[in-house]
């Protein structure tokens, strides 16, 4: 029993033995004369008729194919979707306490940071000697690459932009446009008049095998 590569290799063979000579004289074509003219227009109406020809043809040796694939996607579908939903919620998970450490620590740094500052000030009116906080007693972010047991997690900081007054962003950013928008993002400025902008984490897993 032939398989449908087979099939379909002698099917090509066939058909192209069969328009060689149309094939021929398709490249050698000349047109001067309203003679070389008409038998020009009978390759061209030729070659249409062909090509329909074996598009069919082609169509017809794929249609078991995708009949064959289609069974298939249908048969993976629940259970890939299962586990994209999982995925989906997962990262919702893991984004949402990364970005709450993310602030805690961020929040914690800024008291630290207040608070030395406001020693520093009042010791310049007492003359008080002030110890600078040292590095590690200042919280850190946490960190931007996770170690799993099976793997990596690295969490890429992204923002969510959308524009809630268009009569407020700045004429350089209009229509609004927001390509531009999150461009001036990503550069680093984080208020911009008439659009919101949320941090978030985007998560990239990668497995150790």
């Amino acid at each position: 029993m032939q398989t449908i590569e087979t099939r379909t290799e002698t099917e090509v063979t066939t058909l192209e033995q069969s328009q060689s000579t149309l094939l021929q004289w398709m490249a050698s074509v000349i047109v001067t004369t309203d003679a070389e003219q008409k038998n020009a227009e009978d390759l061209l109406i030729h070659a249409r008729q062909a090509f329909r020809e074996i598009e069919a043809k082609r169509k017809d040796l794929l249609q078991p194919v995708n009949e064959t694939r289609d069974r298939i996607n249908a048969l993976f579908k629940p259970l890939t979707d299962k586990l994209n939903m999982g995925i989906v919620i997962v990262n919702k998970a893991l984004q949402n306490y990364h970005g709450q450490q993310a602030r805690e620590a961020e929040e914690l740094r800024m008291i630290a940071l207040a608070e030395q500052a406001k020693q520093f000030a009042e010791a310049k009116e007492t003359g008080e000697v002030v110890e600078i906080v040292q590095t590690e007693e200042i919280p850190e972010a946490p960190t931007k690459t996770s170690r799993a047991h099976l793997g990596t997690v690295t969490y890429r900081e992204d923002f969510d932009v959308s524009i809630v007054n268009a009569l407020l962003v700045p004429c350089e950013l209009c229509d609004p446009n927001l390509s531009r928008i999150r461009a001036r993002v990503k550069s680093g400025v984080t208020e911009i008049p008439g659009v919101l902008i949320t941090k978030k984490y985007i998560t990239v897993a990668k497995g150790d095998k």
